[in-house]
């Protein structure tokens, strides 16, 4: 016959045993995403988007969904990867840059077109207000991010640039290959690389240049390998995506898609536009604080670039037509229109 403190000590064990379960169903729904760039961890886009985004996404599900950062290529060091990685799964998010996979976002790069915006915020509300001509080349993941920075700066280690002149026989980092096709109207000679190459090519003289968004002075510590700085060249943006594994995405509940939009998209993407801006500045005013001298071409000089490269742009056009079996100077207007 079953005593008192028997059936107290089934109770107690029927409660630690349904305590049990529900830690551990606590336990298995709690998700975290593995989020992967090649950035310092001291970059805008590290202080300004991903970390706001991983401290944002744990407060909004209690917990439930977090992300945690590895920067500085810790999952894997080549930037130019950065694609491959999220549609194989090695990372759950990961920044990166379109123009490092062309092939891939050939309909993007036309935001790179120079002349189309004043500024990066222009470009990122112009990316998705016309953003279905753009979804299926993110088709194989789920696109978080897409913005834009401002337009790239010329840094020289050696000799000013002021003038188109000033341009002949150097070799300088182009940032895409818009800008590629642009440095050699310009009668430069283009060379590509990835970002956190530039410092070193820099500094040991494989290279004499190198086009930039202003970001990159402070990011890459451009300022200590550089004497001038040439602003005002009528230079192309560099674009950026944040992208989600499609079965990481698929994995979440609806609940935590849901919070995650909210905090994704078009409003994640105005943050990192701003952020490259504000970061802009900055490296701008680190250049100066450091000795390096800045030019901004005078209105003359520029009309010389840009009559220089016009038969370079139509060519561009052609092309991009070609490859992405649309109008792309149809395209860029709309995407200016905005």
């Amino acid at each position: 016959m079953p005593t008192k403190s028997m059936g107290f000590r089934a109770a107690l064990a029927g409660t630690a045993a349904a305590a049990a379960v529900f830690l551990g169903l606590q336990t298995a729904s709690a998700t975290e995403l593995k989020a992967a760039h090649f950035m310092p961890s001291m970059h805008p886009m590290d202080r300004g988007v991903m970390t706001p985004l991983s401290e944002d996404i744990k407060a909004a599900t209690d917990g439930e969904l977090t992300i945690r950062i590895y920067p500085s290529g810790e999952l894997g060091k080549g930037p130019v990867q950065q694609y491959k990685r999220v549609v194989t799964g090695v990372a759950d998010i990961v920044f990166g840059i379109p123009e490092y996979t062309p092939g891939q976002f050939a309909t993007t790069g036309l935001v790179h077109i120079p002349g189309l915006f004043a500024n990066g915020t222009e470009a990122t509300n112009a990316l998705w207000d016309n953003i279905d001509l753009f979804e299926d080349e993110y088709s194989q993941t789920k696109l978080l991010g897409l913005w834009a920075n401002n337009p790239s700066v010329l840094i020289s280690r050696e000799d000013p640039v002021r003038t188109l002149a000033d341009m002949k026989g150097k070799k300088i980092r182009a940032p895409n290959p818009v800008m590629a096709d642009l440095i050699e109207a310009w009668g430069g000679i283009p060379v590509s690389m990835p970002t956190p190459d530039v410092y070193n090519a820099m500094n040991t003289g494989v290279i004499d240049a190198v086009m930039i968004g202003p970001s990159g002075i402070r990011s890459y510590k451009l300022h200590e390998t550089a004497k001038y700085v040439t602003t005002n060249i009528p230079s192309a943006l560099d674009s950026f995506y944040l992208l989600m594994n499609k079965q990481s995405w698929d994995n979440l509940s609806d609940s935590q898609k849901q919070k995650l939009d909210e905090l994704t998209g078009r409003t994640i993407s105005l943050a990192g536009a701003k952020g490259f801006y504000e970061a802009g500045q900055a490296g701008l005013k680190l250049a100066a604080d450091s000795g390096v001298e800045l030019i901004e071409i005078d209105a003359a000089a520029e009309a010389e670039f840009r009559a220089a490269m016009k038969p370079a742009l139509a060519k561009i056009l052609d092309e991009k037509s070609e490859k992405i079996g649309k109008d792309a100077e149809a395209i860029a207007a709309k995407l200016s229109a905005n």
